[in-house]
């Protein structure tokens, strides 16, 4: 199981953002949900947690989702409970996700999770799929914070009861994303009340580079790699450039992340480099290789046809 920790960054907030678009132009970021439809489409909450949207109406302002036990009294370490966004929502590696929180002044802390349905049946199973989860974060501030998350192997963990634990973000179809709130020892019995607003998705600068590079040997490759020929059957050869020595780690995934082999780990000198990869044993599909280098990562399409 791949390790990873994550790393948060607050900023207080006096009132809540205000959204009317879903995308903000020129900006990259990606709103999940502004909470200005008091409907709240695709929400659902489980455990002893229920959620209600702010105001009576639709409010783009500063409307926002309730999350309360409704008077039920919650206990010391215990699962307090959940609510998930079910809306498909694109993942890459390096995005950042970034949330607006409510504190409740108590020791509770929530994870965020990322869900995907690794086996295409529409709907997440935890004894099937896969999740990606924050390290839990406290909630025991007063106000509103906003929390940021960068999307990388480094900094989410992997959640999967299948063998297949060497899932890999490159970019991914998430099937929604889950809050999972959790008492502490330390947690006052009582009711809970918190809440949440503001749930959006940014493109960092590496993204940029790297999601560029996403179409098949579209020539604008900042290692002029290319893999010929492609489509390809079984073997492929991929050419790329380094601009100066250094350690180099080119990765095979298939579509759903899943690393299927390394074909460099290594020191490289500058200069052209080619290696070659062979697909004989593998189904029929498409396949991603990353070139990752200190200065830049880069992911290439290539398809395999028997």
């Amino acid at each position: 199981m791949i390790k990873f920790i994550t790393r948060f960054v607050f900023t207080i907030f006096a009132v809540l953002l205000s959204a009317s678009t879903v995308l903000a132009q020129n900006s990259n970021l990606y709103v999940i949900d502004s909470f200005g439809d008091h409907t709240m489409p695709g929400w659902y909450s489980g455990g002893d947690l229920t959620m209600k949207y702010s105001h009576k109406e639709d409010n783009l302002e500063n409307g926002y989702g309730v999350i309360s036990s409704q008077n039920k009294s919650i206990t010391p370490n215990s699962f307090a409970g959940l609510i998930r966004k079910e809306e498909k929502l694109q993942v890459a590696e390096n995005n950042i996700l970034s949330v607006m929180l409510q504190g409740i002044n108590n020791d509770m802390t929530a994870t965020i999770q990322v869900l995907f349905d690794k086996n295409n049946d529409g709907k997440y199973d935890e004894n099937t799929d896969v999740r990606l989860e924050s390290k839990p974060l406290s909630m025991n501030f007063s106000g509103w914070k906003e929390v940021h998350f960068n999307i990388t192997p480094s900094e989410f963990k992997v959640i999967s009861k299948t063998k297949d634990d060497d899932f890999s973000i490159l970019e991914q179809e998430a099937l929604g994303i889950q809050f999972s709130f959790q008492t502490g020892k330390e947690f006052s019995a009582g009711p809970i009340e918190t809440g949440v607003a503001m749930i959006s998705e940014r493109y960092s600068k590496e993204l940029k580079q790297e999601t560029a590079q996403t179409d098949m040997n579209n020539g604008e490759s900042y290692f002029t790699a290319r893999n010929y020929p492609n489509p390809f059957n079984p073997e492929t050869k991929i050419t790329y450039t380094l601009k100066n020595s250094t350690s180099v780690k080119i990765t095979v995934y298939d579509r759903l992340g899943r690393e299927v082999v390394v074909l460099v780990d290594e020191n490289q000198s500058e200069g052209e480099h080619a290696v070659s990869f062979n697909a004989a044993n593998l189904p029929s599909g498409v396949y991603f290789y990353r070139i990752k280098t200190p200065e830049m990562v880069e992911v290439q399409k290539m398809v395999f046809t028997k």
